[in-house]
């Protein structure tokens, strides 16, 4: 017997130190692979900015803060006579974690003049809020926020202990009183009515064992919580339950900690849900299933007043406060509001990441913070215009089976703010945004102008080109002969006016006269260096396919005067302790000339004012936006660019059979960009900012020089310092009429082509020190 005794106790201390070291491997090491945290923009308040009251008021509370009377916790606001208080919630942002803080915003005359921090007694300029938790990169179908013991409420963990383990403090791990009292209320009973593990088993059951209903596995929950107990503190044992315990389900995916199960059944941190919510959560811990909100309210209800009912009891909340508690709703937000929102936005960025972190990125990012460029508010905006506008324009063209998408960019600093892939905004299926290539027709023109504009010898806005009809021979194929959409045509146009007003055939006479390859390689540069650009006259009035994602890359370098930065939907990913992983670059490349993308730019502004965009004047002339139609063969692909003073926006419209729409950029794609224009607070686009070598000149309605009595003034490359208006107005004589530009090779002599479109002499006008005539007027500004 005592052999056996030896036996059998050496058996057991064997076991009992393997389990002890299964327990110390886990929870001295990776307790968890969480999933990485995936932030929306992070907002910010400026001075600079010169908000009013009210707008600071809707961008917190477009950032979850709530107005009240009195401010007490994390996320309150109240406003004052002149002034608005607000306590800023503590967060570990890119450039450090800061603490909570309570400021002072004081305006004067209606706008924004001072920010106090009344915690450091200082004025400040600026601050940032915490951004929105818009998702989590799952991590083997879990997920959890893992918080410190100290950001758990006290009002929590005392409802839990009481509810689930009131002699945790006291027991070893494991409660023999409490398996003996659940074992007789089982059998007054006559079935199962409670358990008798404790917070540490339940721990246990989680973290190593299955949930299989055996003996032996009672067995090995109750050894494992007594080495457990034995080896760490109750706090270590009681941050690590608060964070492991399950408490839901989001699809295929569980949820897992208190801290993620306030955000997803009350869209707030745990810190800041009232008593009821957390008596809720704490009721949830019995069976998350059986008690869930959305399938269950009725119990859920039920169960969350038991929880109220022995605070009650135990005298940690009143009779009154009981009475006005029990009688709330269970106050849940919609489900599924963690992971399944911003489909299209997720896997642009999650193609982003197997970019530039490779095969490396799942041990990388295990618990990273990933800190994007959403603007949760313009996302909202772009799908509700995408599902609206769709749908109405379903109904107008009898066509029920045509789908959009949308991407929204900063073109200054190369930040995705929204994407939309499609009309079913939620579902993670087919992203047309990023990878649908659908020929762009007259979206391809800016680039052709932009490329002839490159050369101011050549070509400048008011160039006369010729817009009779034209024939192309081409080796090995049949004659080519581009019309203009209207079938009308004439002597000639004005570059600029042929760009707004989209005609073919002065747009394939300057890519002829530019080069094929020359129009290619600027392409290439702007940022479609991967797309199948095919040599052939036909490319010049976008005979081939890109994707919106692409389109937006092209525009962007137009937007921001030739500069091209890279389109990202990351700003920057920290690890858990806050040290950059990943920062995305932002540094601008000059790849086309400035004074060409200006040009372009100002072109694009008169195809919104004068042209196949104008359908935007009536709501939003003042915004002076600049923009591009694009239309396909057939009707099947409609396209818009719009840009404002911030950002630019793809629009797509067509159908996924590639059948036909029955509508043009303008009646399609445009449609939609003035929905979506209806609901966000665009920025005006202004062009004082222009190249030091560009100058505002007057022209005629003929496109002659005339600074005295302008029809309108356009933006000029004077590269080299150029004059371009006579001492005094004279009457050009017929002969100065410049010859209309015409196709013909790249390379062809151009001898009898004068690289001025002069309709006046562009003699300098003399320096005399004593002039007496009227003053020269070179740097008017646009007409509009």
């Amino acid at each position: 017997m005592f052999k056996l005794g030896f036996t059998l106790f050496c058996l057991a201390a064997f076991y009992a130190i393997y389990l002890d070291g299964q327990i110390r491997s886990k929870m001295d090491g990776q307790i968890w692979r969480l999933p990485a945290e995936v932030y929306g923009r992070i907002p910010s308040i400026r001075l600079s900015d010169n908000l009013n009251a009210e707008q600071v008021k809707r961008i917190l509370l477009e950032n979850d803060y709530r107005q009240t009377t009195l401010v007490a916790a994390p996320g309150d606001f109240k406003i004052e006579k002149d002034s608005l208080l607000m306590i800023r919630r503590a967060f570990p942002f890119p450039g450090g974690a800061e603490a909570q803080r309570v400021f002072r915003l004081r305006f004067e005359e209606e706008r924004l003049k001072t920010i106090e921090d009344l915690i450091n007694l200082r004025t400040i300029d600026e601050f940032s809020l915490a951004p929105k938790l818009i998702a989590m990169l799952q991590s083997e179908k879990e997920e959890r926020l893992a918080i410190p013991l100290q950001n758990y409420p006290r009002l929590l963990i005392d409802a839990l202990i009481l509810t689930e383990d009131r002699r945790f403090y006291e027991h070893g791990g494991v409660s023999p009183l409490g398996i003996l009292r659940a074992t007789l209320n089982n059998i007054r009973a006559g079935h199962t009515v409670q358990g008798g593990s404790t917070l540490t088993q339940q721990l246990v059951k989680n973290l190593f064992l299955s949930n299989e209903r055996t003996f032996r596995r009672k067995i090995h929950e109750a050894l494992m919580a007594i080495i457990l107990d034995l080896r760490y503190d109750k706090n270590t044992i009681l941050e690590t339950y608060l964070n492991e315990i399950y408490l839901g389900q989001n699809g295929d995916t569980q949820i897992h900690g208190f801290e993620l199960a306030s955000h997803f059944y009350f869209g707030l941190p745990i810190r800041e849900i009232s008593l009821d919510q957390i008596a809720l959560l704490v009721g949830m811990v019995k069976g998350p299933s059986l008690y869930n909100p959305w399938r269950n309210p009725d119990k859920a209800l039920a169960r969350r007043n038991v929880v109220l009912k022995l605070m009650l009891e135990h005298r940690m909340i009143g009779q009154e406060l009981f009475d006005l508690l029990s009688a709330r709703p269970l106050g849940v937000q919609d489900k599924g509001k963690i992971t399944r929102s911003y489909p299209a936005f997720i896997q642009t960025l999650q193609s982003e990441l197997r970019e530039n972190l490779g095969d490396k990125r799942e041990g990388v990012l295990l618990g990273a913070r990933i800190f994007t460029t959403l603007d949760p508010k313009q996302q909202q905006y772009a799908e509700q215009a995408i599902i609206q506008g769709t749908a109405e324009l379903q109904l107008r063209v009898k066509n029920p089976h045509l789908q959009s998408a949308m991407i929204i960019a900063d073109y200054q600093r190369g930040e995705i703010r929204a994407i939309v892939g499609g009309t079913q905004v939620n579902y993670a299926g087919f992203n047309r945004a990023l990878n649908a290539k659908r020929q762009i027709g007259s979206l391809v023109k800016p680039s052709v102008y932009l490329a002839a504009l490159s050369d101011p010898e050549q070509f400048r806005l008011n160039t006369p080109i010729n817009n009779r009809p034209i024939t192309i021979n081409i080796k090995g194929s049949p004659p080519w002969q581009p019309r203009n959409y209207d079938r009308r045509y004439g002597g000639s146009v004005m570059l600029v006016d042929a760009l707004a007003r989209s005609l073919n055939i002065p747009t394939v006479n300057i890519g002829m006269r530019v080069g094929l390859k020359k129009v290619i390689e600027t392409q290439r540069l702007m940022g479609w260096d991967h797309d199948n650009i095919p040599k052939v006259p036909s490319m010049l009035l976008g005979s081939y396919s890109v994707s919106p994602y692409n389109v937006t890359k092209l525009y962007q370098v137009i937007a921001n005067r030739g500069a091209k930065i890279p389109l990202s939907t990351i700003d920057t990913i920290t690890d858990r302790n806050g040290a950059v992983i990943y920062r995305h670059n932002k540094k601008a490349e000059q790849v086309v000339a400035q004074e060409a993308a200006f040009q372009t730019l100002y072109a694009m502004q008169q195809a919104v004012e004068r042209g196949t965009g104008r359908s935007l004047q009536a709501d939003f002339a003042a915004l002076s936006l600049a923009g591009k139609t694009g239309t396909t063969n057939d009707a099947r692909d409609t396209w818009f660019v719009g840009i404002d003073g911030e950002n630019v926006t793809t629009v797509w419209l067509g159908r996924d059979d590639n059948g036909e729409t029955n509508l043009t950029g303008a009646s399609g794609a445009l449609y939609l960009y003035k929905d979506y224009l209806k609901r966000t607070r665009a920025k005006a686009l202004k062009l004082n900012n222009k190249p030091p070598s560009i100058k505002w000149v007057g022209i005629d309605a003929y496109g002659g020089w005339n600074c005295y009595a302008p029809v309108r003034n356009i933006p000029v490359w004077a590269d080299k310092n150029q004059s371009f208006c006579q001492q005094s107005p004279t009457v050009a004589p017929a002969s100065s009429a410049a010859p209309v530009v015409q196709a013909q090779p790249a390379g062809a002599s151009t001898a009898t082509t004068p690289p001025m479109p002069e309709r006046n002499s562009a003699v300098p006008a003399p320096s005399a020190p004593n002039n007496k005539g009227p003053a020269i007027v070179e740097e008017a500004q646009p007409a509009n």
